[in-house]
């Protein structure tokens, strides 16, 4: 193996795996612009399908944005009638976001544009290269948490709800 090919293989994983989101992620806006939502808001309401009802600060902890970007989208969300915002009857310095009928309908709406894109990702592999995709992606991903466990500097979304 010669020396670059032994470099490209030292930082080969980051720039493959950046490089498959970026494709994957353009793929996915397209498909959501279709039906007239953003990334965002699609993670918003994600969140929301999965936990109805949490606090603004909540959510946005959730889909791992600021307080101020997620104002943003849940601006936009409501102005389209997709959720509402109702001040928490017990601690009134809190907003906690439900979703609307409007917004529980868009549900199979974007689930079907991300099926669309994960389809086509798959398009090229058989069905166990999936599964050892899957693998080898949980495998990279418990590796580097075990050893940089806070490298973010905040605890992963999911870790956040959980505590």
């Amino acid at each position: 193996m010669s020396e670059a090919d032994e470099k490209q293989a030292e930082i080969g994983i980051g720039w493959h795996l950046r490089r498959a989101h970026m494709a994957f992620s353009r793929a996915f806006r397209h498909e959501l612009a279709k039906v007239d939502v953003s990334f965002g808001q699609f993670v918003h309401l994600q969140k929301l399908w999965e936990n109805d009802g949490p606090t603004q600060a909540e959510l946005s902890r959730a889909v791992g944005i600021e307080t101020a970007s997620s104002t943003t989208i849940l601006d936009e969300l409501e102005r389209l009638s997709f959720v509402r915002r109702v001040r928490n009857p017990k601690d009134r310095r809190k907003i906690n976001v439900y979703l609307t009928e409007a917004g529980l309908a868009l549900k199979p709406v974007l689930l079907e544009r991300a099926r669309v894109v994960n389809l086509c990702a798959r398009k090229n592999l058989k069905p166990k290269d999936v599964e050892a995709l899957f693998a080898v992606l949980d495998d990279i991903t418990d590796a580097l948490l075990a050893e940089y466990p806070q490298s973010s500097g905040r605890a992963d979304a999911r870790e956040r709800l959980d505590a």
